[in-house]
């Protein structure tokens, strides 16, 4: 079971994990104080929250915040006081890439994850993102990579964002320092470096390989044809940083490296027993 909250990333308390509705769909949990905001928005949660995304939630709030701000007198509702969701079309996608990759962000990062619309390529897919502080400007904001690049920003208050990134090809590293609450990442470059302290010491995680995961990108293996291992490592990159079906080793330290990634890939319900058992026959037969 997650230990913060979805939205506010504050740690759960023995009341928060007692509530017993406040369970998301993509398997986050809502600290009493955030569940109290879902179901002010949306009476109905309080007995179908599991049945919402981390992304819908999060949408909810910041329609009732812009609503709110635009009617001072109260939240704007239709007849039957239910949420509805019209996000742009290009938001939903890029919210939906979010939650597949499991991300821990903030209602703080709202205005950021909605600039994503304006700020992404419309071929471009998020490969890591998270929210931290650009050690050199000390603002705070998201930090994201995709196929093409690493980025940060920043939405200001008054309006306008602050930008920095860093084209894939021109980045020569990528290295993370855990510590015990954050991690700081260093991104180099061939004309200088960069430091952000990321506010989940996991995060940086999935920034690493980044570029050879970028450089295999290839946006024609989704398909329907894809096998749903293909598809959910291409999906949660920071969790199969190698392709286990195809491996070239012939070592048995290698092989036997490949077998312990199989059980966490087991475990983790992205193989059955029979893909398990299939594959784990093929790194055998190499011994």
């Amino acid at each position: 079971m997650n230990t913060i909250c979805a939205l506010c990333g504050t740690l759960l308390t023995e009341t928060d994990l007692s509530v017993g509705k406040n369970k998301l769909a993509d398997g986050g949990y809502l600290c009493a104080a955030c569940f109290t905001k879902a179901i002010t928005i949306n009476r109905d949660l309080i007995n179908t929250l599991d049945q919402f995304y981390f992304a819908e939630i999060t949408g909810m709030m910041l329609k009732s915040k812009i609503e709110a701000s635009q009617n001072p007198g109260g939240i704007q509702s239709n007849a039957n006081n239910r949420y509805e969701y019209d996000a742009p079309i290009r938001l939903d996608e890029i919210k939906d890439q979010i939650v597949a990759l499991n991300a821990r962000l903030s209602i703080l990062a709202n205005e950021e994850v909605n600039e994503l619309a304006n700020v992404l390529d419309r071929d471009e897919r998020l490969l890591a993102i998270a929210e931290g502080i650009d050690l050199q400007s000390n603002r705070e904001g998201i930090i994201f990579s995709t196929q093409k690049r690493v980025a940060f920003i920043d939405k200001k208050f008054l309006g306008g964002v602050v930008k920095n990134e860093f084209l894939i090809h021109d980045i020569s590293s990528i290295d993370h320092i855990e510590n015990l609450l954050y991690s700081i990442l260093k991104i180099y470059t061939y004309r200088g470096s960069a430091q952000f302290k990321l506010h989940n010491k996991n995060d940086g995680r999935a920034f690493s390989n980044v570029q050879n995961r970028s450089t295999s990108y290839n946006e024609n293996e989704f398909t329907q044809n894809s096998s749903p291992f293909q598809a959910f490592a291409q999906t949660i990159p920071d969790l199969v940083e190698e392709n286990v079906y195809s491996t070239g080793k012939s070592d048995s330290g290698a092989i036997f490296e490949q077998l312990e990634k199989l059980g966490k890939l087991r475990e983790n319900g992205i193989l059955t027993d029979e893909e398990f058992a299939e594959q784990k026959k093929k790194l055998l037969d190499q011994l």
